[in-house]
């Protein structure tokens, strides 16, 4: 078993600059351009999902897309789009299905390739848009990638210290988090307060009843690390 490495981090409590940092974004237009890739990976999910009249789920850094796939045999009902950056990692994907024979013929998801940066600023815009009504709903987001760049340095690669976390919570209020470092996720809470949302923090118990949804929680776990989730 491949044990997984604890957090090492300088920081040992929510960032001092976090409050500045969520504002500053808050209070500013993030004006980026968006990427040519991104555009069309959105168009194509804006086309997957199509006349779909019901609930969607978005799974971000969704990685290898195990996560994607369990949530959409946990909820048949609902679509769930997977989205993650790496082509690496998604290229992954097609031989985790092929594994898990019981579930290769859920249709009810889909995973994408493209920076979330753009995916979620174009979700927003199409959310808000008056002249691009869409017939389905979002109705919930999953972070459970960690990455939590753990340096005092790093907030602003933190998604609650980027400058794409307003349109986050503007998408959908209705976020999920998962991490093995308590500190990220204090901060993801506090920083879902400065911008109106509340949010709880619970420990998260791995085991038959609730298996793991990502590789990485399944490495935690059997590590014996602390798990962490908070949802607004």
């Amino acid at each position: 078993m491949q044990q997984a490495n604890e957090i090492q981090t300088n920081q040992l409590g929510p960032h001092p600059d976090l409050e500045k940092t969520v504002k500053k974004h808050l209070n500013s237009d993030f004006k980026r351009p968006i990427a040519e890739h991104t555009l069309q990976a959105f168009k194509q999910a804006l086309s997957w999902l199509n006349d779909w009249q019901g609930e969607v789920y978005l799974d971000a850094c969704c990685g290898v897309g195990e996560s994607t796939l369990q949530l959409a045999a946990q909820y048949p009902d609902i679509r769930v789009i997977g989205v993650d950056k790496s082509a690496a990692r998604l290229q992954k994907h097609g031989s985790y299905v092929q594994k898990q024979t019981e579930q290769s013929n859920i249709q009810n998801y889909k995973v994408i390739q493209a920076d979330l940066n753009d995916f979620w600023r174009l979700l927003r815009q199409t959310l808000e848009s008056s002249s691009k009504q869409v017939s389905w709903r979002l109705t919930k987001q999953f972070i459970f990638y960690p990455n939590p760049y753990p340096k005092k340095s790093q907030l602003g690669k933190r998604w609650h210290g980027s400058a794409v976390f307003p349109d986050i919570l503007a998408c959908c209020k209705h976020v999920e988090l998962r991490s093995n470092w308590r500190v990220y996720v204090e901060e993801f809470v506090l920083a879902a307060d400065i911008l109106g949302h509340h949010a709880d923090i619970e420990a998260l118990t791995i085991n038959a009843e609730n298996p793991p949804l990502t590789p990485f929680e399944r490495k935690y776990a059997q590590s014996g690390q602390a798990l962490w989730t908070a949802t607004t």
